[in-house]
């Protein structure tokens, strides 16, 4: 183990001083992959099967206040059904704006720290191929002060050492970009859930007010259809 440890540091320091930056963006993207991981432990969340279940307490015509439904729930879908209860008897259009509020604070939730992984996936590949950039300059710049018979070796080294950069950079980019698609695409379906569980609501409570609203024997006829 330490002799693994002691060549990776022999690695770093023959790649320059651009490995520096690269070091420090992949222990900046495995903090926020851990973050992360641990926010998704904490949550469980299953926003497609609490949909699910809120849909059929909606075909049952099941009371939702017995559902366990609330604003403390760790479920984002939980949440906004929670909030859609509280308001339920405000306007339409009231409704709409504060289930929007909702719907985004909770994709914001979703969506934390996820953009770092984007750009540190982005620049780690740019920083290794600079460095690689500038390790060859120094390589054919030693070739240059050796104006007569130039040892192969000399050549070898300076290009070999120059292309740990491009390999770092590589190493950090490919696992810090998947692990970035694995965080968006959940977080797109929760926003998918969240943003049907909100027409759902207030959908439901509309036609609650309108039913409600209508004369009592006109209330009788549609409930017998």
């Amino acid at each position: 183990m330490f002799d693994f440890i002691q060549s990776t540091f022999s690695l770093i320091g023959k790649g320059g001083f651009i490995m520096i930056p690269i070091l420090l963006c992949s222990v900046i993207a495995l903090a926020i992959v851990i973050e992360r991981l641990f926010f998704i432990r904490a949550s469980q969340e299953d926003s497609e099967r609490t949909l699910a279940e809120f849909k059929e307490a909606l075909t049952s015509n099941s009371s939702l206040e017995k559902l366990n439904y609330c604003q403390d729930s760790k479920d984002s879908v939980k949440r906004m059904i929670g909030e859609g209860l509280q308001i339920r008897n405000l306007p339409k259009w009231k409704m709409e704006e504060r289930l929007a509020e909702v719907g985004q604070e909770e994709i914001n939730k979703q969506n934390k720290y996820i953009r770092g992984l984007e750009v540190i996936a982005s620049i780690t590949p740019l920083l290794g191929l600079l460095g690689t950039v500038i390790g060859m300059v120094q390589a054919f710049n030693k070739v240059a002060e050796h104006k007569g018979i130039v040892d192969p070796s000399l050549l070898a080294g300076g290009i070999w050492e120059a292309l740990l950069t491009t390999a770092a950079g590589l190493s950090v980019a490919i696992p810090t970009m998947v692990m970035f698609h694995f965080f968006n695409r959940r977080s797109e379906s929760i926003a998918f859930c969240l943003e049907k569980c909100g027409r759902m609501l207030i959908h439901h409570f509309s036609d609650e007010r309108e039913v409600g609203s209508l004369p009592n024997d006109w209330e009788n006829e549609l409930v017998e259809a």
